[in-house]
């Protein structure tokens, strides 16, 4: 258990870190309102609850695709497509952004703790 929460405690570090960096600020602004339009239009159009709308947005953007759900009109279909060609890019500079980030300060850490394994065992040395 101990482990998965320093890694969530690491995840939300990265996910600070995109977010205070310039060139990827917005990335996360943006996969949110994708995220919001594609809940408002499909509750609106599709007569689906806010969670359902939410669900489908997040299973389509993630390219899941449960199929649970689906788009019944015309319109909706196409609005669907350009959806997934405009969200999925958007969505995977995001998560790309974070996973460097995670990795990035990762390995900060374990360079922080050979320094200090190596620290300690020279002052052992010189004694």
């Amino acid at each position: 258990m101990i482990p998965l929460l320093l890694a969530a405690r690491r995840l939300a570090a990265a996910l600070a870190a995109v977010w205070r960096n310039p060139e990827t600020k917005a990335l996360p602004v943006v996969a949110g309102a994708l995220v919001l339009t594609g809940t408002l239009f499909y509750w609106r159009f599709e007569d689906w609850t806010i969670v359902e709308a939410l669900y489908f947005s997040v299973v389509t953007l993630t390219t899941v695709g449960f199929g649970d759900l689906s788009p019944t009109s015309a319109g909706t279909q196409l609005f669907t497509v350009v959806y997934i060609l405009t969200g999925l890019g958007v969505l995977v500079a995001l998560l790309s952004s974070v996973a460097e980030q995670y990795l990035s300060q990762r390995a900060e850490g374990r360079h922080a703790g050979a320094r200090l394994r190596a620290r300690g065992s020279s002052e052992v040395d010189g004694l």
